[in-house]
């Protein structure tokens, strides 16, 4: 047999405007079963070109490939679902395997969802593995744990597969071949996994890799990060471990040993192990230029009611050690808990303003994903009716809080408005520059040690660098630079009727507050982005762009 693994497009490439990241497990896979001897061809199509139809007919047909491998997480379900339905289209003998988190965390809805063939339940190296040995012998499969899988009868479901005991057995995974150097390339960072799983429970986590916390060995991490800095030149790493200073002893090992090695470095912590300033101290001394934190809440009955096992107290002491030891920092709010009250949103926002300006926080509506404590709650109180469907419409936002569906909406309304505005504003800057593609040439002074940067930043966007010196985030924004004439900015746009204004995300944020006049009520909201439909942006709802038709029947209007 002939196996085709792929990574679907938008996974390595896909980022917000705090990280990137790269799909690791299925690079784990495919070098299990490389190293098992089977046939295995891959592909990232993130960096294949072509359209997908033509690039999966090219693979299968060049190499023959009888079974076709993907998987990802809940919110890629429609990335893999094309895959499937191309191949299908291409091939429909190939046999459709998918693993991952879509569908670990709820396997019988995800595989009608997807209609593949078989599903990999949990971690997916000895189970694909297994697998492959069976379907090379023609022998029956149904007796291997971890699969889901069709037969005339429906779905089938075999027990779970106990966790991987010892990683370090694990062969490094197949980077080359799913064009990882040219991820690195383009990001500058170079991902290491250190550990799976985590022994806490929080109520918004699914862990597909199993409930039991497994590290790998300091000198196995180390080999991989020699192993990467010699192949793919790297500027930072990205050390993926829940649990990284579950043990200050290993942080110390770890530090001793990065530091000869003179490469930036950054990881998670829990705020519970930031209280302990020198080790934060040593941490920064080794490279290390940033931290990420789950934060999640600034209320200790929501905290309790997320199982955090963490305070408020906790976190006050872990964001002041963190800035003190000159570390960059981000740290996540998760609004919307079961136990979230108007009371708790507010003091969760109130902290939110009080250290907005010394780090990054994202903000972010609790979301029910498949597999979660959460997840169960909502479909036994029904909030959730129709698995497959929750899961086709993308794991949509629901009120699952004590708040009104009134007060939710003003939540939700609040915590968007709050992300596209900047919150750590850089120290002076000065656009020196501007390209004929808009691409503008910045000098600017670190906030806080006033170490001077030079910087490119397309116009319509902003960036938010982490000073090298003293790991500080400077938000830069070209567009509080130009010159704003509204006369020649209106001059075009219709005397009478309604005007559409399409995209409701920071480019209105940035407008409203030169151009008065598009708050009036002829301006109207439009976006893309469902998730943004009946919000508010600066006082103005967002509406579907199917709306434009609609006005269009209804007004005297004219849309641009």
């Amino acid at each position: 047999m002939n196996y085709l693994l792929l990574m679907p497009r938008g996974l390595s490439t896909s980022q917000d405007q705090y990280f990137h990241v790269f799909a690791v497990g299925i690079a784990y896979v495919s070098a299990s079963m490389k190293k098992a001897g089977h046939r295995v061809f891959t592909a990232n199509l993130d960096y294949v070109q072509g359209e997908i139809t033509t690039v999966l007919r090219d693979l299968i047909e060049e190499n023959h490939i009888d079974v076709m491998c993907t998987g990802g997480l809940s919110r890629d379900w429609t990335k893999i679902k094309v895959i499937i339905d191309v191949v299908r289209a291409i091939d429909p003998r190939i046999l459709c395997v998918v693993g991952g988190g879509i569908i670990s965390a709820d396997p019988e809805p995800a595989m009608r969802v997807l209609d593949a063939d078989i599903g990999v339940i949990g971690e997916g190296e000895d189970t694909l593995c297994e697998l492959a040995e069976a379907l090379d012998c023609g022998k029956d499969y149904r007796h291997i744990h971890g699969l889901v899988f069709k037969t005339d009868q429906g779905l089938t479901v075999t027990p779970r597969r106990k966790e991987l005991g010892h990683l370090d057995e694990l062969p490094l995974p197949d980077f080359d071949g799913f064009d990882y150097g040219r991820f690195v390339a383009d990001t500058g960072l170079a991902v290491i996994t250190c550990s799976r799983s985590c022994t806490y429970a929080c109520s918004f986590c699914f862990r597909p890799a199993g409930h039991k916390y497994r590290q790998r060995s300091m000198e196995n991490i180390i080999a991989e990060i020699d192993m990467q800095i010699s192949h793919y030149h790297p500027r930072s790493l990205a050390l993926a471990d829940n649990l990284f200073a579950s043990s200050r002893e290993r942080v110390l090992e770890f530090c001793t040993a990065i530091k000869e090695r003179g490469i930036s470095w950054g990881c998670s912590l829990r705020v519970s192990d930031a209280t302990d300033f020198e080790m934060l101290q040593e941490m920064k001394e080794a490279g290390c230029s940033s931290v990420n934190y789950g934060l999640e809440s600034a209320d200790n009955s929501v905290l309790k009611s997320m199982r955090k096992g963490i305070t408020v107290e906790q976190i006050e002491t872990a964001l002041d050690n963190t800035w003190k030891a000159n570390i960059h920092l981000q740290a996540n709010f998760i609004f919307g808990d079961p136990n979230e009250t108007s009371e708790t949103l507010s003091n969760s926002l109130t902290f939110f303003h009080k250290h907005k300006e010394r780090f990054l926080f994202p903000l972010d509506p609790m979301i029910a994903f498949p597999g979660t404590p959460i997840y169960k709650q909502a479909c036994k109180k029904g909030l959730i009716q129709d698995r497959e469907q929750f899961l086709k419409d993308g794991c949509p936002v629901l009120n699952i809080s004590k708040l009104s569906d009134v007060q939710f909406k003003e939540m939700l309304s609040t915590i968007t408005e709050l992300r596209l505005g900047p919150r750590v504003p850089a120290g002076p800057f000065r656009v020196q520059e501007v390209s004929r593609e808009g691409v503008c040439k910045i000098e600017f002074d670190c906030r806080k040690c006033n170490r001077r940067e030079t910087l490119s930043v397309p116009f319509w966007f902003s960036l938010v660098p982490v000073c090298p010196s003293c790991g500080t985030v400077n938000h830069l924004d070209p567009f509080e630079k130009a010159a704003h004439l509204p006369d020649p900015f209106t001059e075009e746009v219709p005397k009478a009727g309604t005007i559409a204004l399409w995209g409701a995300g920071g480019i209105y944020f940035k407008l409203i507050n030169h151009y008065p006049e598009l708050a009036s009520d002829r301006y109207i909201l439009l976006d893309g982005n469902a998730s943004l439909h009946g919000l508010r942006i600066c006082d103005k709802e967002v509406w579907s762009t199917s709306t434009t038709f609609h006005l269009q029947r209804q007004l005297p209007s004219t849309t641009r």
